[in-house]
């Protein structure tokens, strides 16, 4: 199997679990008084960031793409913090986890792609002749 086909198949699979567990909630509430739909959304945020965060470094594609999944991941990871912030976390820790979540969310984007520009433009590469330059040679457009 690719590994865009397990990535599909592992968030597939989080989502599903994350209804399982709720629909048992919801018909077996003596077993399950505990479990709060609030848990069950940030177990399955916080899974599907490790997933995106994950894709992002063993990813071979562009590095805007690359930089894509571990920012998603990075939000989704955040957005389990903040489900969470109605049941544990007081209300002033807020905006400190945010502020934490986008930078740790940007380092993290730099360190999976080496630091790399994606969009460089032709005559910032080494060897590049410009249009004068490839007349004067001769050679063919």
């Amino acid at each position: 199997m690719s590994k865009n086909l397990w990535f599909k198949v592992l968030v597939a699979l989080v989502f599903v679990g994350a209804a399982l567990v709720w629909v048992l909630s919801v018909a077996m509430p003596d077993k399950f008084h505990n479990i709060n739909l609030s848990w069950v959304i940030a177990a399955a945020c916080a899974l599907l960031g490790f997933l995106f965060i994950l894709r992002g470094f063993v990813d071979k594609t562009l590095t805007f793409i690359k930089k894509f999944y571990v920012i998603v991941g990075c939000a989704l990871i955040v957005a389990a913090v903040l489900a969470l912030v109605g049941t544990i976390i007081d209300n002033k820790l807020v905006l400190p986890i945010i502020a934490l979540g986008i930078t740790v969310a940007a380092l993290t984007s730099i360190l999976v792609v080496g630091g790399k520009k994606w969009d460089t433009a032709d005559n910032q590469k080494v060897g590049y002749k410009d249009y004068r330059q490839r007349k004067k040679d001769g050679e063919k457009f």
